[in-house]
């Protein structure tokens, strides 16, 4: 019998040859295991991966992505998953033209207090063409003005150990349908930025630059995990993010 990787899906590029297998690994591939097994004599070869997703064969080296798993629904519902201080939500319905379109979100906070939450649908361009929207949404009740003002300078500030880095965005306030008033900030452009941010820091901070204070401090445990579950319910790749 012929050898083969099993699970082992590529995406054509140069070669590199693996040392006691009788194929090549393309340096840009997807792999779903680090187990890769040799049928012919039942011998599984272990390929080491280090932080940066590099497998080194002796010398070549091959850089690849870890492969998520999709998992779209194929039928309307709801899902929700828990991740410590994140929780993953994917809505799917049909559309008018018949389409089965999936909105994926994930979020820290809410439940009638102040959130972040991260947004994308798999009928929108996604990542890596275009990233998940970013927002910050202060909780408000009828009858009672937002704390936010319109246009007012906020920043989000990440922190991971000693370091911390911020990001300058801006409030947008409205009215509802309804008539309850609501105060927004988006990720401004910088989304990629604060996403990865997010990936490797302890805790996000929305900083009220007009009285110094502190808008929200959100925790960013379980944020990569509901990421990569965003990712899979919504059919791209997690990589631009967590990689």
């Amino acid at each position: 019998m012929k050898r083969y990787l099993r699970r082992f899906a590529i995406l054509l590029s140069s070669a590199v040859w693996v040392p006691n297998l009788s194929m090549p690994v393309f340096a840009e591939g997807i792999v779903s295991h680090k187990l890769f097994e040799a049928v012919e004599d039942a011998t599984p070869v272990l390929v080491p991966l280090n932080s940066r997703g590099v497998i080194d064969f002796g010398g070549n080296a091959a850089v690849i992505s870890i492969a998520y798993k999709d998992e779209r629904p194929t039928k309307e519902g709801f899902l929700y998953e828990q991740y410590k201080d994140w929780q993953a939500n994917a809505e799917t319905f049909v559309t008018e033209d018949g389409e089965l379109r999936t909105i994926c979100s994930i979020r820290t906070g809410g439940d009638g207090d102040d959130s972040i939450t991260v947004s994308i649908s798999d009928g929108d361009a996604l990542p890596p063409n275009a990233m998940p929207y970013v927002e910050y949404q202060e909780a408000t009740a009828r009858g009672y003005p937002t704390f936010l003002q319109e246009n007012q300078i906020v920043l989000w500030v990440i922190n991971s150990g000693d370091t911390n880095r911020s990001y300058e965005s801006s409030a947008y306030v409205g009215i509802d349908e309804e008539g309850i008033p609501y105060a927004n900030v988006s990720g401004n452009g910088q989304e990629q930025d604060i996403l990865r941010g997010f990936a490797k820091g302890d805790k996000v901070v929305l900083l009220d630059d007009y009285s110094g204070g502190d808008l929200y401090v959100g925790s960013l445990s379980g944020f990569s995990a509901a990421y990569r579950k965003m990712a899979a319910w919504c059919g791209f790749s997690p990589d631009s993010v967590l990689k």
